[in-house]
C-alpha cells in the first residue's frame, strides 16, 4: 500500500474513533472528488458525461457496499451524495472512501493480471434511458437518476418527468419569460423529449437539442447535434426550424430524422412523412418522404433510402444495409459506450444486417470477430480495431 492510500485510511481511522478533524474531513472529500478528475476515468469525456460518469462511480461504491453488508444487515437503498453538511452522507461517505481506497489498490495491483476479452466484454451493457437536462439558469440534472413527476418550473413552464427516459414540457396560458434548455444524451445514452408545442423529439446516443422551454414569435427554433428523430406539432403559422452546424431545416408538421455525427463528416435529413425545406450556405432543396439530404462540406445532393432502416435505432435496433465497417463500429461504440481505435486502412468490406440494440456486448463483440478484413481485440471500455 502507497503513503498516500495510508494516509487515507488513518484519517477514517479518526473518523470512526470521533477523533477527525474538520480539516481532515476535508482532505476525505477532496480525494473523493478527485476521481471525477483522474484521466484513468475522465479520458476524452464531456463535462456533462464526467457527471454521468462520476454519479455512476458513486453508485458502484455503494452497490459494494450492500452487497458486502447484506449478509449482516439490511442497508438503506437511498444514496448520499455530496453535501457536506450531511451528517447521514459524512457516515456512508466515510464507508464509500474505504471501499474506494481498495478498489483502487485492487485496480493497481489487477493491472498487471491478464483478462481475457470475453471476461471484459461481458462487463459492457447496452445503452440505457440517460441524460442530462441543463436549465436557463445553467443548472444541470441528472434525469436517469431524477424521480418521476414534476423535477421543477421555470415561470409559468412545468417539466415533468412522465416515465423513465421521457421528459414533458407543459406552458402555462401567459408565458412572460421563456428560457433556454438544453437536453443531451452520453455516450451509451438515449432520451425522449416533448416540447411546449407537443412536438416529439427522440435522441440517440451522444446527441443534443437546446430548444426554448416555451415557443414565442413568428417560428419555433430548436439547435441540434449527433442523431435526433423530430415528429413536429402542425402549426402553419409557426414554421418550425432545426439548425445544426452547417444546415437549417424548415417544416410546418412532419416526421424526419437528423443525422450530424461528425465522424460522418456529413449531415443526413431523412423525410417520413410531410415535406421539408433543406438548405445550407450555397443551395435549397424541398424533400419528399423517403428522401434523404445529405450536406457535404458545401454541397447538398438527395437520394431514396428506407426509412425503416434509417429510424431503427428509435424502435430499438441497428439496421445495416450494406455499411461500411467503420460506420458500424462507429455506431456501436457510441451505444455500448466503448472507445474505438483503429489501426491500419480503411476496409472496402460492407455489412448487411438488423441487430437487436438490447444485446450483450460479448455477443456483438463474436459478430466483429466474423468480419474478414479485421481483427478486434478489447482493453477495457478500449476496442482495437486492426485490418488485416
Amino acid at each position: 500500500m502507497d503513503d498516500q492510500n495510508q494516509y487515507i485510511l488513518d484519517i477514517l481511522a479518526k473518523y470512526e474513533a470521533g477523533t477527525i478533524t474538520q480539516e481532515e474531513l476535508q482532505i476525505l472529500e477532496d480525494w473523493y472528488a478527485s476521481f471525477e478528475s483522474n484521466p484513468d476515468i475522465t479520458d476524452s469525456l464531456s463535462p456533462e458525461e464526467r457527471a454521468v460518469r462520476k454519479k455512476q462511480l458513486q453508485e458502484k461504491i455503494f452497490d459494494q457496499i450492500d452487497r458486502e453488508t447484506s449478509s449482516t444487515a439490511k442497508m438503506s437503498k437511498k444514496r448520499f451524495f455530496l453535501n457536506p453538511g450531511n451528517r447521514l452522507w459524512q457516515a456512508a461517505a466515510s464507508i464509500a472512501l474505504i471501499c474506494a481506497v481498495s478498489l483502487y489498490i485492487f485496480k493497481k495491483q489487477s493491472d498487471k493480471l491478464p483478462v481475457s476479452a470475453e471476461e471484459q466484454s461481458s462487463t459492457i451493457r447496452p445503452g440505457t434511458d440517460q441524460a442530462i437536462l441543463t436549465l436557463g439558469n445553467g443548472e444541470k440534472i441528472l434525469l436517469d437518476d431524477s424521480k418521476k413527476g414534476e423535477l421543477t418550473t421555470e415561470g409559468n413552464i412545468h417539466i415533468n418527468k412522465l416515465q423513465p427516459g421521457n421528459l414533458v414540457y407543459t406552458a402555462g396560458k401567459k408565458v412572460p419569460k421563456v428560457y433556454s434548455n438544453t437536453l443531451s444524451t452520453p455516450r451509451g445514452g438515449r432520451y425522449q423529449l416533448t416540447l411546449a408545442d407537443g412536438t416529439q423529439v427522440w435522441l440517440n446516443a451522444q446527441s443534443s437539442i437546446t430548444y426554448p422551454s416555451a415557443f414565442r414569435g413568428s417560428t419555433r427554433e430548436v439547435t441540434i447535434s449527433g442523431e435526433v428523430y423530430f415528429e413536429v406539432a402542425h402549426n402553419a403559422a409557426m414554421p418550425f426550424r432545426v439548425k445544426s452546424e452547417n444546415q437549417t431545416i424548415e417544416v410546418l408538421g412532419t416526421h424526419f430524422n437528423v443525422n450530424t455525427y461528425k465522424a460522418k463528416s456529413r449531415t443526413k435529413t431523412t423525410l417520413l412523412s410531410g415535406s421539408v425545406a433543406l438548405s445550407n450556405a450555397d443551395q435549397r432543396i424541398v424533400l419528399r418522404p423517403g428522401q434523404q439530404g445529405i450536406v457535404a462540406a458545401r454541397s447538398l445532393s438527395v437520394k431514396q433510402v428506407d426509412p425503416t432502416e434509417v429510424i431503427a435505432w428509435k424502435e430499438g435496433y441497428f439496421d445495416f444495409t450494406d455499411a461500411d465497417i467503420g460506420s458500424v463500429i462507429d455506431e456501436l461504440g457510441r451505444w455500448y459506450n466503448v472507445d474505438i481505435h483503429y489501426q491500419g486502412t480503411a476496409t472496402q468490406e460492407t455489412f448487411t444486417g438488423r441487430i437487436p440494440r438490447s444485446w450483450p456486448f460479448e455477443k456483438v463483440l463474436n459478430l466483429l470477430k466474423t468480419f474478414k478484413s479485421i481483427q478486434v481485440e478489447m482493453q477495457g471500455r478500449r476496442l482495437i480495431v486492426e485490418t488485416r
